[in-house]
């Protein structure tokens, strides 16, 4: 049997390969991330006495370099096992207190891992929940984005306009966007014509707000104590980011549209869990992959970061321990939202919720408590392939 570790980077690959002994077969060997460099890497194995057949691999789990090759490689036949990075660069330090880092050294470091700690081989995903990872990831970046632009917009309009913010329950909604987009700073809104101001409103808000509150704004507007300087470059500003923000809620949308699709496409009761839409969803299948990979629920637990770290030493335990957050920041963000979710639509969840509550537990812990309660719930909806049926506390 042979060990084969691959130190993954963007260009190019280091291989090593080692036998059931330890004795290297191969080592410091490189070869290109393309087509010429996976077939001459296949011929080198070939060339070592090295087959799918007799050997395993250990790849580090880094972002989407890994997933090509590996991909690959599963479909050689080669079996995978795919290492944390942290784990594996623990234990490479272990394995010599001189301090020596290059790909052939963690090439060798992973075969070795691979021989020591005979990891649990990867599986790959099904195309649609590889499909839905990809695309609720790509949903948190453009919520970043709508995030990043909204501080700074609220950051140009205290100098424009600081008292615009008291008129409105949302800055961003539809109707006060609109009024930023036509009067940018107090000192358009204070030239503003009342009628047109009041027709704005009216319209943008479907004839629930109107005169009373242009009167107010216009008012506001003239005695504000907003800045004088730079007005046309922070004007141009506000509304360039106002823009931004309104192109990206409409990608969002359309996201959020393809998600579904890919939701119902995969045929998951995931959904039948209160708490649990399409974006949550979406999100939790997409990072769980295959629930066959974890063995029980405190597994999909530890995976999503929400167990608690453990500090002891000697007679010393730790009591004020908290959550290791060293799995997929994805995951335990759905969880956590979905989680807050279901203690308002779920009595078991509710009384959940309310039991840690009265034992003296903040609300966002009580909320993480009860995200792993949740992990329970998803592990066996998916696992036994059945709907989530609601029962009182």
């Amino acid at each position: 049997m042979f060990f084969i570790g691959i130190d993954v980077a963007k260009r190019k690959h280091s291989l090593a390969a080692i036998t059931k002994t330890g004795e290297k077969v191969i080592e410091g060997y490189e070869f290109a991330n393309s087509t010429a460099g996976f077939e001459h890497m296949l011929l080198r194995l070939t060339t070592a006495g090295i087959t799918h057949e007799n050997s395993r691999v250990a790849l580090e789990a880094t972002g989407h370099y890994s997933r090509s090759i590996t991909a690959h490689l599963i479909d050689k036949g080669f079996e995978i096992a795919l290492g944390n990075p942290l784990q594996t660069h623990n234990f490479a330090k272990a394995q010599s207190i001189r301090k020596v880092k290059n790909d052939a050294v963690d090439a060798l470091a992973l075969a070795q891992w691979l021989l020591v700690g005979s990891p649990v081989s990867a599986r790959l995903s099904s195309s649609e929940t590889s499909e839905l990872k990809s695309i609720a990831r790509f949903r948190t970046f453009q919520s970043q984005i709508i995030g990043d632009c909204k501080r700074k917009a609220i950051a140009v309009l205290d100098q424009l306009f600081p008292e615009y913010a008291s008129f409105f329950s949302d800055i961003f909604g539809t109707t006060s966007l609109a009024v930023l987009m036509r009067y940018p700073s107090a000192k358009a809104l204070s030239r503003a014509h009342i009628d047109s101001l009041t027709g704005l409103i009216e319209k943008s808000s479907r004839g629930k707000l109107g005169g009373e509150l242009a009167h107010a704004l216009r008012a506001s507007a003239k005695s504000s104590f907003a800045t004088n300087a730079a007005i046309a470059a922070q004007t141009l500003e506000l509304k360039q980011l106002l823009s931004q923000i309104e192109f990206a809620r409409k990608q969002l949308a359309e996201i959020d549209r393809e998600m579904k699709v890919l939701l119902d496409k995969a045929q998951t009761l995931i959904t039948t869990i209160p708490g649990i839409g399409v974006v949550c969803g979406a999100t939790i299948l997409g990072e769980i992959g295959d629930i066959a990979r974890f063995k029980k629920p405190s597994s999909l637990v530890a995976f999503a970061g929400l167990d608690p770290s453990v500090y002891e030493s000697g007679e010393f335990k730790g009591t004020n321990n908290h959550l290791s957050k060293r799995g997929s920041t994805y995951l335990r963000w759905a969880l956590w939202i979905a989680a807050d979710r279901a203690r308002v639509f779920d009595p078991a969840f509710k009384g959940y919720y309310l039991k840690k509550r009265g034992e003296g537990k903040c609300h966002k812990v009580a909320v993480s408590a009860l995200a792993r309660k949740l992990c329970n719930t998803i592990f066996a909806v998916l696992t036994n392939n059945v709907e989530y049926v609601c029962r009182a506390s």
